[in-house]
């Protein structure tokens, strides 16, 4: 009997059913994880951390005599954003305050030029950052500004224009009697503009 063909590893069958059960695994840990992160992220803007505070609440805590940080926050927002009262009042987005953690959103409705909306936006969240300073029970805040921008197609809509995170660590280091606001993306802990603001 002549001597058979010497087969190569890769092509026997044992060899082949260890690649198709790696290969399987591989798959539905890809599966897995995609599934976790799009559930991650549900949970994480369903949170009470991230919905908007009620303006009624927020009214009800604004008028007590001990302001929580997220009150301070909203005072901050109504006395620097937007122009008439009722601009002001819309200004606050969101205020929230959990566990060391102040995040408020801001709305400027009416925004001007690139340079001069920016030079606002800027001096507006040192405003913000400094009265942070001083609330002892906040360990880390952010501001998160929104303006109405227009795309391609000539739609208008709310857009996120500025972010800034600050750590306490950052904002005990700065003494905001001679800190100049365009130092701001410089030292903050995080800082991200949107490129209208940049635009000449």
């Amino acid at each position: 009997m002549a001597d058979k063909m010497k087969q190569h590893f890769y092509q026997r069958w044992w060899f082949i059913l260890i690649v198709l059960i790696l290969g399987i695994g591989i798959f539905e840990n890809i599966v897995n994880r995609l599934e976790k992160v799009e559930t991650d992220r549900v949970e994480v803007t369903d949170s009470s951390f991230y919905k908007k505070m009620e303006r009624e609440e927020l009214k009800e805590k604004m008028s007590q005599k001990n302001k929580t940080p997220e009150v301070v926050a909203a005072e901050i927002i109504m006395k620097n954003f937007g122009t008439t009262y009722v601009e002001k009042e819309k200004a606050v987005l969101s205020s929230r305050f959990e566990s060391g953690v102040v995040e408020a959103i801001a709305l400027e409705e009416k925004v001007k030029s690139a340079k001069s909306s920016k030079r606002s936006f800027l001096y507006n969240t040192v405003e913000f950052m400094k009265a942070m300073k001083s609330q002892e029970e906040v360990t880390q805040a952010t501001l998160i500004v929104q303006a109405p921008l227009t795309d391609r197609y000539g739609n208008v809509g709310n857009e996120d224009v500025m972010i800034v995170l600050m750590s306490r660590e950052t904002l005990n280091k700065i003494n905001f009697n001679n800190f100049k606001a365009e130092n701001l993306s410089a030292i903050a802990d995080s800082y991200w503009e949107h490129p209208a603001l940049s635009a000449k």
